[in-house]
């Protein structure tokens, strides 16, 4: 149904505060508890529910013809798995199960789809139906996990007939793909606001920021959080995202400034990491709010919010804005957060944690590799620390972020307790750095004392020459997790990294090495007369597989420097190996040796799929 929410609202622009109106319109479905829109128009709405082993969907768009959605292994058709489905005109709904054969819809010897209805109004149509996350027929049908899919979506403007799709039908531009987390997030949550609840909102925004001469720029900009007289919660954070940004956007990041400011540089502009002229920037390093690109608005589960208003909440915060503008184009941003709060208190108080491979240097990936794995690694003294210092003997984790960059394959987080690997607590083997999607856990994952967390990075480096680096910049690389969790504890990061760099130690080269920035153009070796800059002598080298599995190896085995800091302090962790993991987590196999061949076809819709061949290019 369409819904329209008037809120008056107390609205907190950079610094000013002023009571306007704000008129939120959307399409709400509060059968499905996911939707989106798979095109810029709005034109085509997916809706979703799942439970352990069923997923239900309703497929919506602005036509009176056939509608279709599919999983695909690349954004393609070939190999996909497809549902078709449209209303006749004495208004009976149809829906097909099909798969993708030479860029052809062919109609699949089992249907696995369940029809649930269907309606046609107002120049719309939708079809419902539900399917198993895993019917097990690996030849026709693609498993729905928790990794990114590749959803393609295309719609018509008649009705599938017994002589297919009308010729021109299929070729219009009523069609696309769009990276999707379907069963951890994905889409906007569908939740009902508290009707005993009174919302309010500010905005955190950049104001007309214009920087075009750097390829990768992150901006600070300090804000001052509204004054309270008790504690809220913020239960919702949008990112509002200016007409012509979208490009340029990489991130945005919302820190809580701990300490005592030197200046506070409200509302300036200043580049993120000038620490001689931006003082202010060391003392805001724990999360209150992310999001990056392709992310979705995020809404927290209604038994927690992020605390603000109280002892503990900052007073100042430091919003950081990363534009990627590789060709130097022109552009005017004033992009950033609008925050919804109540001062109806929900039963705990959340918060972010940053964990993975320390952003450095030290993060080193051969080129032209099709698999490297990075490293990094949480261990339980830090958490501990978190916990003890705040009197708690476990947290609950009910989201997280993952991130790397543009080479970032797929990525894993880890939950290990005295060497016993548990479930992930979030996994994706399609990683999509243009889709960084929040992905909840449900049921939430007790972290108890003792546990540890440890994060595995997978790059494909095969299209690059040269080595590729951690670091700031988009075409540097980075391995992290943000890690949403209740209650609040003291950590706020926890990181590692390999305690020298294990590269040059495989490759023979010596030189002293110090617990900071490890620069290999700073650095020269000098081999058989002839002297080379530190990159460029191990850009000229010939990697071999068996060089970068060595390598990647030492850097998850050998002893780690940690960092742990928390809000006010931080932990001092001596330097050691990672956990080791001595019993490895199997996932359950459910499906055995797959389907009886002697399992009866029955699917009276499909007997018009003997047509399907002729529905060419229908994505």
């Amino acid at each position: 149904m369409w819904t329209s929410l008037i809120l008056v609202v107390s609205t907190f622009v950079g610094g000013l505060c002023n009571i306007v109106t704000i008129e939120q319109t959307q399409e709400v479905d509060y059968q499905y508890a996911h939707h989106v829109r798979m095109d810029n128009d709005g034109k085509f709405i997916l809706y979703w529910s799942y439970n352990e082993d069923k997923i239900f969907m309703k497929m919506r768009a602005e036509t009176n013809g056939w509608v279709g959605i599919g999983i695909s292994p690349n954004g393609g058709m070939n190999g996909a798995d497809m549902a078709i489905g449209w209303v006749t005109s004495d208004g009976e709904a149809k829906l097909l199960d099909t798969h993708g054969e030479e860029n052809e819809p062919v109609a699949d010897k089992i249907s696995d789809l369940h029809l649930q209805g269907g309606t046609q109004e107002d120049g719309w149509t939708s079809i419902k139906f539900w399917r198993k996350l895993n019917t097990c027929d690996t030849e026709e049908d693609r498993e729905i996990n928790g990794d990114t899919l590749r959803m393609i979506w295309a719609y018509g403007k008649y009705d599938v007939a017994k002589s297919g799709i009308k010729h021109g039908d299929y070729h219009s531009k009523n069609r696309g793909v769009k990276s999707l987390v379907v069963l951890s997030n994905g889409g906007i949550v569908t939740q009902a606001p508290d009707p005993d609840a009174t919302y309010k909102t500010f905005e955190l925004l950049n104001h007309k920021f214009n920087k075009t001469h750097a390829k990768t720029y992150y901006n600070c900009k300090m804000f001052e959080m509204p004054k309270l007289s008790k504690k809220h919660h913020i239960v919702k954070v949008e990112h509002v995202i200016t007409p012509g940004s979208e490009p340029y956007l990489h991130h945005i990041i919302l820190f809580s400034c701990s300490r005592k400011l030197v200046t506070k540089s409200l509302l300036e502009d200043h580049h993120c990491f000038s620490y001689s002229t931006f003082h202010d920037y060391g003392a805001c390093v724990a999360i209150l709010v992310a999001w990056a690109v392709g992310g979705s608005d995020m809404i927290l589960p209604e038994h927690a919010g992020f605390p603000i208003g109280d002892e503990d909440s900052p007073n100042f915060v430091l919003m950081e804005t990363h534009y990627d503008n590789p060709h130097g184009e022109t552009f005017t941003d004033s992009s950033g957060f609008r925050i919804t709060y109540t001062d109806k208190l929900r039963e705990y108080d959340a918060d972010i944690l940053i964990m993975g491979h320390k952003v450095s240097e030290l993060q080193i990936i051969p080129p032209q590799q099709n698999v490297f794995t990075s490293y990094g690694v949480c261990p339980h003294e830090c958490m501990d620390w978190g916990m003890e210092e705040r009197s708690v003997d476990e947290i609950n984790i009910f989201g997280s972020i993952l991130h790397s960059h543009t080479i970032g394959k797929s990525m894993e987080l880890k939950h290990i307790r005295n060497g016993v690997e548990l479930p992930p607590i979030s996994r994706d083997d399609h990683y999509d750095f243009n889709y960084q999607e929040l992905r909840q856990n449900i049921p939430e994952i007790k972290f108890k004392l003792g546990d540890s967390l440890k994060m595995i990075c997978h790059y494909d480096s095969s299209n690059r020459k040269n080595l590729t680096q951690g670091g700031l910049a988009t075409a540097m690389e980075m391995c992290l997790a943000f890690v949403l969790y209740y209650p609040k504890i003291e950590v706020s990061r926890c990181e590692s990294q390999p305690d020298k760099p294990n590269v040059l130690e495989h490759f023979g080269v010596d030189i002293e090495y110090g617990r900071g920035l490890f620069d290999l153009k700073k650095h020269t070796v000098t081999k058989d007369g002839n002297s080379w800059s530190m990159d460029a002598y191990l850009n000229q080298i010939q990697w071999t597989k068996e060089d970068a599995q060595e390598i990647s190896q030492k850097d998850g085995e050998g002893e780690l420097d940690f960092f742990c800091y928390g809000r006010n302090s931080s932990k001092f962790i001596p330097k050691m190996r990672a956990e080791k993991i001595t019993v490895p987590y199997v996932k359950e196999e459910k499906c055995g040796s797959g389907r009886a061949s002697s399992q009866i076809i029955t699917r009276s819709a499909y007997i018009s799929s003997l047509l399907l061949p002729l529905l060419i290019s229908l994505f």
